[in-house]
């Protein structure tokens, strides 16, 4: 069996400078990590959500998410294919101070503002990722997209607002720990925050409840492990977080309108590529 290409719950990565793929239909839910992303719609159209605002991306459309900035995306049609670069700290150079404490106003990038070499640039990446090129290629070609992208962001100062802060922090914790038992109140609590607040961090900043949230990681835990193991249906469930095999069964149909042993049937053999997301990013 196949195994689908993991991308990240998780803020920890596999320790790779640049990680550059190809794929489609990308749905994942809010999530950080301390790498530079650089997103590309090819075809169709992507909703992505950069610190809690969205944009929907169409085909040549760019989104430039930060270090430690919480982001997310949803594929809007079937067709959407898209470009994906994850490119570590090492590789920024003189670039590091303004992407680890700047934020753009705008985070995308869009039509006219997006410069041909900055597309021409992220094919060779992932050509680079293809052929093992050396690392000092990938720098300059990443270089290259960032002289270009970052005088169209318009950068200001890294604010430090508590409610942002609190997101992050909910993010992170949240990625570390979805396979436990969680509630509102263990979180509340664990963050030192009231519950109120918290469930006010999923609506207004999230765009979802806590619980729609926890079950949106644990599911794309279990399509992996329903990819890439042959792993019984209930130790799928207990791996993924589930607290029984019948709440797993039930969320899972309800949200992919087919059952996990449907699902694992229609995933064997197949190569990710081929797949719709979400994915692990960066592992």
């Amino acid at each position: 069996m196949e195994k689908r290409k993991a991308y990240a719950y998780y803020e920890e990565r596999s320790g790779r400078e640049l990680q550059v793929e190809m794929g489609k239909r990308l749905n994942f839910p809010s999530h950080l990590h301390g790498e530079l992303e650089l997103f590309l719609v090819q075809s169709g159209c992507v909703c992505v959500g950069i610190d809690g605002e969205f944009r929907e991306l169409k085909a040549g459309e760019l989104a430039v998410v930060f270090p430690n900035t919480v982001h997310s995306y949803q594929c809007r049609e079937a067709d959407s294919r898209y470009m994906m670069a994850v490119c570590s700290t090492s590789l920024l150079g003189d670039y590091f101070p303004s992407l680890t404490q700047c934020r753009p106003r705008q985070p995308y990038l869009c039509g006219k503002a997006l410069d041909p070499d900055v597309l021409y640039a992220l094919h060779s990446l992932y050509r680079c990722r293809c052929t093992g090129a050396d690392s000092s290629i990938s720098r300059a070609l990443l270089h290259l997209i960032l002289a270009h992208v970052l005088p169209e962001l318009s950068l200001e100062p890294a604010p430090e607002p508590k409610a942002m802060d609190l997101t992050t922090s909910v993010v992170r914790y949240i990625m570390r720990n979805f396979r436990q038992p969680l509630s509102l109140e263990h979180i509340a609590k664990e963050l030192g925050v009231s519950k109120y607040h918290l469930s006010h961090v999923f609506s207004a900043r999230l765009h979802t409840s806590f619980r729609e949230y926890v079950n949106a990681l644990r599911l794309d835990c279990a399509r992996d492990l329903l990819a890439a193991t042959e792993l019984s249906m209930l130790e799928v469930s207990m791996e993924s977080g589930f607290d029984s095999l019948r709440t797993f069964n039930r969320v899972f149909q309800e949200r992919f309108r087919q059952t996990p042993s449907q699902y694992r049937k229609s995933r064997t053999g197949a190569l990710w590529g081929a797949q719709d997301g979400p994915r692990r990013k960066g592992a």
